[in-house]
């Protein structure tokens, strides 16, 4: 790691109505670095990298890259620097495969190759740096993982120098993660520099070189990693520490509340699910374990409606009886007791350009409360989402605000609130803990446990083997499309778990 600083950026303020997101930060990125940055979900990490990739200018303050001072007006300003940001969402075509994404805008940089040569050279860049995915595959088809292994792709073969990693490790299994940690390490030692924000202290001391720590919009310490300890990390992000502590209890046996049949769901010709049974019961975590992209997307999406299955039926348990839903379309299955916390929370579970009380608003237009003679009451609706936001710790600038502008965390808790408020009979949680700090994380985890405590059955779909060890019941393990295992909690051994997820006998 050198001395030179790659990227120095001073007193860097930015303002969104209601709220100062950067409060004159200073940061500085050193060449042949992985700088972690670190805060809770709202403390403006996200921000700060938004300007520095031009995607928010700012109010006030100086940049500099490579010891030059510069004007950051766009992403194209950015890329031109060496600068590129792999996104908590990645942003790519759906309907276009890996390979078609990767060169759009290639011809633009003066790179013009034929197809097969263009293909040969991205594989061997993504062979050297440890970033595998199938080039010809259509981008829809992917897990959000592979998704954001197309974005390093992206910024590999434009020749990015500083590569900002917003959350990367968020959908990641263990091995993908470490994957994903070795391309950082020769990312570095090859001569580039690397900012990776995180709220995960652990990931400091997995990946960093140094550490700095942002709480409510302002910088409160930078250290090397190896003078600081997980306890004064805490202590910074948060004013105090935090234990993560979530009692289980086992749970009591009760009637099946959602039962799945010989499910057989199809996507583009393929069939991602194959032939899949299991049964959940009221007041009870059933977790679903599987590394990204082994049809637990195509599972779920079947379940809450999104996706007709090809094959098998789906029952919930309606006035005491097993009720077959398979045709029945989503917006039944929410009207009667099914709430669904997505993966893809921008994709399915906003609508980005209206306001935050619009947001908590999608699903309950029906309620006699909200609506008075078809018309919304919206003072009603104001205080009742002030009240969801200061309950669910959303950091918001206001209830009308354009939910766009909320961190991707606080996006997230937004989801999760509004789904917990419906009063469910059965919550399809998937990933609902992505991109969620430790605080909220620990939050959303206390809540599930007290809904199943209440009697209601929980589906947890979660690409993070810790979250499903301390919240599940029963585990169910998914590896290409099939159950490999249903195992007991108490029974259940984590390594033969990880190994059947990762397809070993």
């Amino acid at each position: 790691m050198s001395e030179e600083l790659a990227v120095r950026m001073i007193g860097i303020t930015k303002r969104f109505p209601g709220v100062i997101a950067n409060d004159n930060v200073d940061f500085e990125l050193r060449t042949g670095e992985i700088h972690v940055l670190l805060g809770e979900n709202g403390a403006g990490k996200t921000t700060l990298m938004n300007i520095l990739i031009g995607l928010y200018t700012k109010d006030s303050g100086e940049i500099y890259v490579w010891g030059r001072k510069v004007e950051i007006l766009s992403p194209q300003d950015a890329l031109r620097l060496g600068i590129y940001m792999v996104p908590q969402t990645p942003k790519l075509v759906r309907s276009m495969t890996v390979l078609e994404n990767i060169v759009i805008g290639l011809k633009k940089a003066g790179i013009i190759l034929p197809t097969r040569r263009a293909k040969k050279w991205i594989e061997d860049i993504a062979k050297s740096y440890y970033v595998l995915v199938d080039i010809d595959a259509p981008v829809y088809r992917l897990s959000a993982s592979e998704q954001k292994r197309v974005e390093i792709l992206k910024a590999l073969v434009r020749h990015a120098k500083i590569l900002i990693f917003d959350e990367i490790t968020a959908t990641l299994s263990p091995s993908e993660k470490a994957d994903m940690f070795k391309f950082m390490r020769k990312f570095a030692r090859s001569g580039g520099s690397i900012v990776f924000v995180t709220h995960k202290i652990g990931e400091v001391f997995e990946i960093g070189d140094r550490v700095t720590i942002m709480r409510k919009g302002k910088v409160v310490g930078t250290f090397d990693v190896s003078e600081v300890t997980a306890d004064r990390l805490t202590e910074l992000m948060f004013g105090r520490r935090i234990v993560v502590d979530v009692p289980h209890e086992r749970a009591i046996p009760r009637d099946v509340a959602l039962k799945v049949e010989d499910l057989w769901v199809e996507d583009d010709g393929f069939q991602s699910v194959r032939g899949i049974s299991f049964s959940l019961r009221f007041g009870e975590i059933l977790g679903v374990a599987g590394i990204a992209g082994n049809g637990q997307r195509e599972l779920i999406e079947a379940i809450v409606g999104i996706r007709k299955p090809s094959r098998g039926r789906i029952y919930v348990n309606t006035n005491g009886k097993l009720m077959d839903i398979t045709d029945k379309p989503t917006g039944w299955r929410i009207k009667n007791g099914l709430s669904y916390i997505p993966e893809d929370r921008i994709r399915y579970g906003i609508v980005p350009g209206m306001s935050v009380a619009e947001n908590l608003l999608l699903g309950f237009q029906g309620c006699g409360e909200i609506v008075n003679s078809f018309v919304i009451r919206w003072d009603y609706v104001r205080s009742w989402a002030d009240n969801i936001i200061r309950r669910y710790g959303i950091v918001a600038p206001s209830v009308d605000a354009p939910v766009r502008h909320l961190s991707g965390g606080n996006i997230q808790k937004l989801i999760v609130a509004r789904e917990l408020e419906r009063k469910p009979r059965i919550i399809v949680a998937f990933n609902p803990t992505l991109g969620l700090d430790v605080r909220s994380m620990k939050y959303v985890w206390e809540i599930l446990v007290r809904m199943k405590q209440k009697g209601v059955a929980i589906l947890l779909v979660s690409e993070d083997l810790d979250e499903i060890f301390r919240l599940s019941d029963r585990i169910l393990v998914m590896s290409e499309g099939e159950v490999r295992g249903i195992f007991d909690r108490e029974e259940a051994d984590i390594n033969i778990v990880g190994r059947l997820m990762s397809r070993a006998k």
